[in-house]
Order: C-alpha cells, then sequence, then structure tokens
C-alpha cells in the first residue's frame, strides 16, 4: 500500500522519509482532496488545522496517521472521531514509525501504549454493568479471569506479574490465550468488553 508523507517541516519529513525508506515513501506539501490515494497518510496535525471539512472528511478516507509534536489525550479522541486510525508523536522512534505503517497496513489502529492506557482508564471510570462483564469471563480459567480483569482494568503487564507474583512472561501468556478464548485482538478491546 502506497504511503505518503504530509508534514510542514522539512526536517521531520526528512526524518520520516529515511526511517521508512523501505516503504517507499513520497513526500507531498498539501493533500489534494479530489484525489483517491486508498493509501496510508502519515500526516502532521498542523498540516489538518487549515483544512476544509469537505477536504479533511475526503482525507480521512484514507487509512491516516496523525502527529504532533506536543502529543495530547483529547487532540487523539478527537482525530480518531473523525476517522484517524492512528495518533502519536511527531519524533517518536523509528521502530513504532515502521509499527503504526504495519498497523495501518493491516487496517488495525495503532496508538502509543499510554493513550491506551489512558482510554482504559477513562472506559474503566465509566459505569458499568459488573454482572454482565464478568460472566462473559466464565470460559476462562481462574488465573485468565484475574489477569483479565486487571487488563480490563489498564494494569500493565509487569503490575500484573508484581501483583500475581508470576512472571512478565506468564502474563503475556495468559493475555494472549484470554484474548483467543474471547476472541479479542487486545487489551482496549478487552476493556471494552468488560465496561461496556
Amino acid at each position: 500500500m502506497k504511503l505518503y508523507l504530509l508534514c510542514d517541516e522539512s526536517g521531520l519529513c526528512e526524518r520520516w522519509s529515511s526511517g521508512l525508506s523501505a516503504m517507499e515513501p513520497t513526500v507531498l506539501t498539501s493533500f489534494l482532496s479530489d484525489s483517491e490515494y486508498n493509501a496510508i497518510i502519515f500526516i502532521t496535525d498542523t498540516m489538518i488545522a487549515p483544512l476544509s471539512d469537505t477536504v479533511i472528511k475526503n482525507l480521512f478516507l484514507n487509512r491516516v496517521m496523525v502527529f504532533s509534536m506536543t502529543p495530547d489525550f483529547s487532540k487523539a479522541q478527537n482525530f480518531l472521531q473523525l476517522g484517524a486510525m492512528g495518533y502519536g508523536n511527531a519524533m517518536m522512534h523509528e521502530s513504532h514509525l515502521h509499527s503504526a505503517y504495519q498497523a495501518l497496513e493491516e487496517g488495525k489502529v495503532w496508538l502509543h501504549p499510554d493513550f491506551i492506557t489512558l482510554m482504559i482508564s477513562q472506559i474503566r471510570d465509566q459505569k458499568s454493568s459488573k454482572e454482565k462483564s464478568l460472566a462473559v469471563l466464565d470460559i476462562l480459567s481462574h488465573r485468565e479471569r484475574e489477569v483479565a480483569l486487571m487488563l480490563g482494568d489498564g494494569a500493565t503487564h509487569q503490575e500484573i506479574a508484581d501483583a500475581l507474583d508470576i512472571t512478565v512472561r506468564t502474563v503475556k501468556a495468559h493475555a494472549s490465550a484470554i484474548y483467543q478464548k474471547l476472541s479479542l485482538k487486545d487489551r482496549l478491546a478487552l476493556s471494552l468488553l468488560l465496561h461496556s
């Protein structure tokens, strides 16, 4: 899938282009709303701000990853609601750029782990039916259920390992089994299931 880079700082575009050279990105200086890219677009939030609503709507018909020099949770929520498939720090490590590209190529959402933790916390804080969410976990073993509840509440693998006196590797094995048994992709999906 073709990768387009849209940023208003040449140094940043060069950094992205260099880090993602294997994907043969095309650097653009503006988004042409009448074009059908059917592509992955990495774009800075400052490039989106001056666009009209129609152009923004057309932009998000593509697989878009929005970057910010000063990432902010509320901005992330706004862009995700508009149709972005990812949000991150414009200066993030090259490995995260590759991870984001791969996720978008596969049609998945990419967010920095800190944002996922914040989203889970928000979901957890909302009132929900605990009985309904616990009934979903009946197919899990006792230990998987413990891990699932902690994952759903936003605990990290390390925090779970420390609390249950098991290794991080064991937590990850339980997490994989939980996702498979419940037909879920990740901890965000688990949190949504438990707290919706």
